[in-house]
């Protein structure tokens, strides 16, 4: 990444070129904030709105990645958030407590006190830039300039996270934090027409209620928009990371007990492991990870004459020391943490294992780390489960609704995964279809129905205190599926392989 962008200090701009009413607006709302100090922040720290944007949008930068988070306040969430994630966070805000205390909290971040209005960014110097309930308490005049300075100031193919109290008004005085504030706001058909006219793909639109944390504070209605500036790196839709629209957020991971995965492995036709291992088959240094069973492991070592694998797993971990003989090195470790230097592979491979972990947006940025973007074999080559999955389409329809858990969404981890790729080199991206089963050859329907019931809840939840209902509810269901002629489920996945643009890579 380039280095930080310069904002020209206030301080050089004469008398003249100040705005009068600008500045008596600055200074109001100075005091309000100065006067706010950490309450602002034990009052709206732990919007789950916002963390889900910023979770959104970090999984979309890359690491280096410029970031303006435009009326900063404390630091927290957003600036450390996204110092966290990798980015080179700078913040504005007109209240010099805040920047004392932002300062002082988030300290690897750069903090100014410029009023978003008048401070100076030239074009197309941010990667991202953020504004949390930051721009409603100005003039519309003042807001409509903003909104189009802020699109001016984006790279193609950035990103602008807007997030404000929608309402129809100019001026207004309002009680907010036990205070009489003059804020000015759109209706949200409105805000989104506006960024739409500043040249901006809208990518999500929200609308919530929050009760801040604070003795003099009513529910507030909350509006948040995502939007890109046109151009840059962007991945495109792919069908096989359906079905659309996607959900805005991870769904968190799903459990995998030892006892669960023994009882399911059984029953795979897999036909996913021969493309995986003819995706690699000109590499030398192959990093797997999660190795699981050690399937794929073994294949690739017994092509390569070697493969190393990161499993978090104990148990799974000890039962593939067995593969040493066969040129398999088993480290114990986290996706999000792998524990190898960088550069240190030329392919990584992670097969079904996204959606269990806790950050796959991290596990993704490891993998990149890892893998030699400078060797003409270098690849990442993931899999997960295709749009016609039928195992997912059964979690979701049966399993998600009993069990209260939000549903499995496959596509979407794909496609977060291809948008970190993209923006961190590997831009070569291609889709492939791969074949797995999930048998039950017993012969009566019935007796297979519940073969399958048995099977399936202990796989997915083995401890759960609803498993016996799981089961259940799963029977009738798959007795319908597992008719006469069906003798298995379809666990369709999608092969995504990225490389690095080479013509870039290589002058």
């Amino acid at each position: 990444m380039e280095n930080r962008p310069r904002i020209r200090e206030s301080s050089t701009r004469t008398q003249k070129q100040q705005n009068t009413t600008e500045e008596d607006s600055a200074k109001l709302e100075s005091n309000i904030f100065d006067s706010l100090g950490i309450s602002y922040e034990h009052a709206y720290g732990h919007l789950p709105e916002q963390l889900a944007a910023l979770e959104w949008l970090t999984a979309r930068l890359p690491e280096g990645a410029r970031v303006l988070d435009i009326g900063s306040g404390t630091g927290k969430p957003a600036a450390a958030h996204l110092v966290k994630a990798g980015c080179t966070v700078t913040g504005i805000d007109t209240s010099a407590t805040m920047i004392e205390l932002s300062a002082r909290q988030v300290p690897p971040a750069t903090f100014l006190r410029e009023d978003v209005r008048t401070v100076h960014c030239s074009p197309e110097s941010w990667e991202a830039i953020c504004s949390f309930f930051s721009l409603f308490q100005m003039s519309r005049p003042d807001l409509d300039a903003t909104l189009l300075r802020v699109a001016d100031w984006l790279v193609p193919g950035g990103y602008f996270i807007f997030a404000t109290v929608p309402f129809d008004s100019s001026n207004a005085p309002i009680i907010w934090m036990g205070r009489t504030v003059e804020a000015s706001s759109y209706p949200v058909l409105v805000f989104r027409q506006r960024l739409e006219a500043a040249g901006l793909d809208i990518q999500h639109v929200q609308v919530s209620t929050f009760q801040p944390q604070h003795s003099d504070a009513e529910p507030e209605k909350h509006l948040f928009i995502y939007a890109r500036k046109p151009g840059g790196r962007a991945v495109t839709c792919h069908a096989l990371s359906g079905p659309y629209p996607h959900p805005v957020s991870y769904r968190g991971p799903h459990q995998l007990t030892q006892d669960g995965w023994q009882a399911m492995e059984s029953r795979f036709d897999r036909a996913d492991i021969s493309p995986v291992v003819k995706a690699v088959a000109r590499n030398s240094r192959v990093l797997d990870i999660g190795g699981g069973s050690g399937a794929v492991v073994a294949a690739i070592a017994d092509k390569l004459g070697s493969c190393t694998t990161v499993e978090p797993h104990p148990l799974r971990e000890e039962s593939m020391r067995a593969l040493r003989g066969q040129g398999v090195t088993v480290l114990p470790g986290k996706a999000e943490r792998i524990p190898l230097p960088t550069a240190s592979v030329d392919a990584a491979v992670a097969t079904w294992i996204l959606h269990y972990i806790d950050d796959p947006s991290a596990a993704v940025r490891e993998m990149v780390r890892v893998v030699d973007l400078t060797h003409p074999e270098a690849k990442i080559v993931l899999v997960q489960g295709a749009p016609t999955n039928e195992l997912t389409s059964l979690w979701n329809q049966v399993c998600a609704p009993l069990l209260n858990e939000a549903p499995d969404h496959q596509g979407y981890l794909l496609a977060l995964a291809a948008e970190i790729l993209a923006a961190n080199g590997f831009e070569e991206l291609s889709w492939h279809q791969v074949t797995v089963k999930v048998t039950f050859p017993e012969t009566d329907p019935t007796t297979r129905a519940k073969a399958a019931a048995e099977t399936l809840a202990a796989f997915w939840h083995t401890d759960h205190p609803q498993q016996g209902e799981l089961r259940e509810t799963l029977q009738p269901v798959l007795q319908q599926h597992l008719s006469a002629e069906t003798t298995h489920i379809n666990d369709t996945g999608v092969m995504l392989i990225a490389r690095p643009a080479r013509n870039e890579v290589f002058l």
